[in-house]
């Protein structure tokens, strides 16, 4: 099982994939194919309930709130398996009753941002689709931000694959209070 799933990454991470994700992760593509594949190999070499594939509990991990004028601003990163998870930035600037938010998420490949989009959003565009896919893993995410009482709430709902292994999840991350 281990040589086929290291085959599969061989055979389904194409060189535009390591291109793409090495410019994201800003790095040289034989350093992230080297940190990435040193991940998974060790991964598969831990007993089966230990491996990447078995999903994480998805606790989001959360920086320091960060405000400034009448914006706020929170990183966070959240496991979706052990060498794959997703992170970002949420800022929200105004009210309660008028906000407008810069939402940024990555992928990430053995702790690499291996593919970043930004958005901007705010009362009338809530919500925003995130389905990147890199050979190896990808997810199929909706981002929504609602209010809630005095806060802006970030939720996530949709899919991430890792190799042969998917899971599907649908939870509130975090609240910022505005």
């Amino acid at each position: 099982m281990q040589k086929d799933k290291l085959q599969a990454i061989s055979s389904h991470v194409s060189e535009k994939d390591w291109q793409m994700m090495a410019a994201h992760a800003d790095m040289p593509v034989d350093k992230l194919k080297e940190k990435i594949l040193s991940a998974v190999k060790a991964d598969l070499d831990q007993p089966a309930a230990l491996m990447a594939s078995a999903p994480m509990a998805r606790v989001p991990v959360l920086g320091t709130l960060k405000a400034t004028d009448d914006c706020k601003t929170l990183p966070f990163e959240v496991s979706l398996f052990k060498i794959i998870g997703i992170g970002g930035e949420l800022k929200v600037c105004g009210t309660i009753e008028d906000w407008q938010a810069e939402f940024k998420q990555c992928l990430m490949v053995a702790c690499a941002n291996v593919w970043c989009t930004s958005y901007n959003l705010d009362s009338h565009n809530v919500s925003v689709g995130f389905h990147p896919s890199v050979g190896l893993a990808g997810v199929d995410l909706t981002f929504t931000l609602s209010v809630d009482a005095h806060k802006i709430c970030l939720r996530v709902s949709g899919s991430a694959w890792y190799i042969f292994d998917k899971a599907s999840f649908d939870q509130t991350l975090f609240c910022i209070p505005m």
